[in-house]
């Protein structure tokens, strides 16, 4: 279908509500702009990341992603439909768009003239302005202003957090038009220039390296173990969830609403199980915590920056998750195991009061070296394997009754440590049928690293 021709541009004065001094844009858009396209520019011209929903009011009915109305109470209408000079028709029209319904940023739009459309002119265009976006999450207009007061004033008890928290730099009055421009013009340029090649954060480049030239030396038997791996077919499936469906972070949490949860949970390799039954109860899951596999793999993401969200945020795949689909299984797996083996909390495996003092020092370096200690398909008692890891590394856990104690630590380190490398693929177990009040379940008894895992393994 050829697109509609451009007869009519809109000058509309966009300016940022109850911000002083005015936060403002002014622009050119073509009368068949739809109002998604409308929200885009928006976002563009503002300086927004649309991490957040948003909508229209327009003669007092919303327009929006329908999809963000679940329970149908706003009576959302699609905007995807519906084109400015639809809505819009005249001089002098006012209209509302409000962008992240946590801080919620109003903005006032005013139809200033309706001209000819100009030979020669690309649409849409940003023509004036002032003063920069406020940044995103800051909490509103008030808590903006009390922002600038913080990074302004050195004597100020939250200057120095705010700081940091911006990254050590804002100035509120800076606007460049011809970078608008350069972005409206070209809108996926910015992603690209910010990272043409993806570095997984504080990550050393010698361990990409590493990880490259390990990859490159895998036999067909190797790389097919990668490319089978639940958990690296997991994160694709979470990532690419994010890519096509955008999903939105409960406002408690951020985590992922249930929907969410079943809908990506079904596609698992081993999809978990989100309800049972054992006797005369039934059990559910009440959130996305309740499902360790799915937590585990959107905390990786979200670490790693692979993904972007938070509450009553949308979840999105970044320029690291975009390039992290495009490597090769094997890769993928690496850059997996670095992001948990460096940047995460390994409590987070194992989140009881116990640990609430951290690890002790040193306690993921003697793990790696101890692990690759092991001999290549040699079996060798987990039990073993554990206390010697809890004597090296002093892990200790506050009880006043030490009987159980060792049995503890045990645990610890199967979930802090072997089940990881398991799913890595580095290493492999060998179970021993108990039971205890009537119930059957595994103990792990034996461990053995593989070949694959020794190599993955070194390039750490």
């Amino acid at each position: 279908m050829p697109a509609p021709v451009i007869q009519f541009i809109y000058q509309i004065k966009v300016a940022l509500n109850n911000s002083k001094p005015p936060i403002w844009r002014r622009i050119l858009v073509a009368d068949t702009t739809k109002l998604d396209q409308l929200h885009n520019v928006l976002q563009t011209v503002m300086g927004w990341q649309d991490y957040h929903l948003h909508m229209f009011t327009i003669n007092e009915q919303i327009y929006g992603d329908p999809e963000d109305d679940e329970t149908g109470e706003i009576g959302t209408i699609n905007e995807k439909r519906y084109r400015l000079n639809e809505l819009v028709g005249r001089e002098g029209f006012k209209f509302r768009y409000e962008y992240d319904f946590g801080d919620s940023w109003l903005h006032d739009l005013f139809v200033e003239k309706i001209l000819p459309s100009e030979k020669g002119v690309r649409y849409p265009l940003c023509i004036a302005g002032k003063r920069a976006c406020p940044p995103e999450d800051v909490g509103g207009i008030g808590e903006y202003n009390d922002f600038l007061d913080a990074i302004t004033d050195p004597k100020h008890p939250e200057h120095y957090r705010m700081l940091e928290w911006i990254g050590g730099d804002f100035d509120p009055e800076h606007f460049d038009l011809d970078e608008v421009n350069d972005r409206l013009r070209h809108p996926r340029k910015r992603r690209e220039d910010e990272q043409d090649y993806y570095q997984p954060p504080q990550l050393d480049n010698r361990v990409l390296e590493k990880i490259t030239a390990w990859s490159q030396g895998l036999n067909q038997e190797q790389l097919a173990l990668a490319e089978s791996l639940a958990m690296r077919r997991d994160m694709v499936t979470l990532l690419n969830y994010f890519k096509e469906k955008r999903p939105v972070g409960t406002q408690s949490t951020g985590n992922l609403q249930l929907k969410s949860v079943r809908d990506v949970c079904a596609q698992f390799v081993h999809p978990p199980k989100l309800e049972d039954t054992i006797g005369d109860h039934h059990y559910q899951i009440r959130s996305e915590a309740d499902v360790w596999p799915l937590l585990y793999l959107h905390i990786l993401a979200n670490t790693g920056e692979l993904a972007a969200g938070g509450q009553v945020r949308i979840w999105k795949l970044t320029a690291a998750g975009e390039a992290f689909l495009n490597f090769p299984a094997p890769t993928q797996v690496g850059i997996m195991l670095s992001i948990w083996w460096y940047l995460e909390d390994w409590r987070i495996a194992f989140p009881v009061s116990g640990l609430d003092q951290g690890l002790p020092r040193d306690f993921r370096k003697i793990a790696l070296e101890r692990s690759l200690e092991l001999k290549i398909g040699k079996l060798v008692s987990y039990e073993q394997f554990a206390d010697e890891l809890i004597a090296m590394t002093r892990l200790t856990w506050p009880s006043i009754d030490q009987t159980f104690v060792q049995d503890i630590l045990r645990s610890v380190i199967e979930r802090l440590v072997i089940d990881p490398l398991v799913n890595f693929g580095c290493l492999e177990c060998k179970y021993a049928s108990k039971t205890r009040h009537g119930y059957k379940s595994k103990k792990l008894n034996e461990i053995r690293l593989t070949s694959f895992g020794k190599g993955l393994l070194g390039t750490l």
